[in-house]
């Protein structure tokens, strides 16, 4: 069974796949993370910008396939689920809501292992304020979407434990036929 520290440990070092990212992303995905300083006020962003996230997804992290169904935004909140795999199974699961506060835009994450042990404590979840957007592309803190097509986004996550950076995950995605 995986947790937190397993996935930390099976991703040691990620490069950024074939064809997701060009230029400086192909060599450096890191260039594509953004985190919040203290006392930064997040970006304003309309939660409705985010719809083209509603569907269904299919993507490919290091360690196998992903798959992730966004449903459309109700009372100021769009969530989803996401399912990792691999060969064995299971890695995890996540539930994501991307949620409107005030002005801007948050993305709200918990983790889950295949038994549903909570990777966070109880009560607890890891919330992304929005640093920065460009066009199509959303810098939350430690995870940026990137929109690459009308059917396609890239994931570029900062993988850190603790205060610790260990390298930038990148995901491509692509909408489920």
């Amino acid at each position: 069974m995986f947790n937190r520290r397993d996935c930390l440990n099976v991703i040691p070092a990620v490069l950024a796949l074939g064809g997701v990212a060009t230029g400086a992303q192909a060599q450096n995905p890191r260039s594509m993370i953004r985190l919040l300083s203290p006392g930064q006020a997040p970006k304003p962003c309309a939660l409705s910008d985010l719809k083209w996230l509603e569907g269904d997804w299919v993507g490919q992290m290091p360690f196998g396939p992903v798959e992730n169904v966004v449903l459309p935004i109700a009372f100021a909140h769009m969530p989803g689920f996401v399912r990792a795999t691999n060969a064995d199974g299971v890695v995890f699961y996540e539930i994501v809501i991307f949620a409107q506060v005030g002005p801007s835009v948050a993305n709200r994450v918990k983790h889950f292992s295949s038994n549903l042990e909570g990777w966070e404590a109880r009560e607890t979840y890891i919330e992304r304020l929005l640093v920065d957007r460009e066009g199509d592309t959303y810098f939350f803190d430690g995870i940026t979407l990137s929109r690459t097509g009308p059917d396609s986004y890239t994931v570029f996550f900062l993988n850190r434990d603790g205060d610790k950076e260990l390298d930038t995950i990148v995901v491509p995605f692509r909408r489920k036929d």
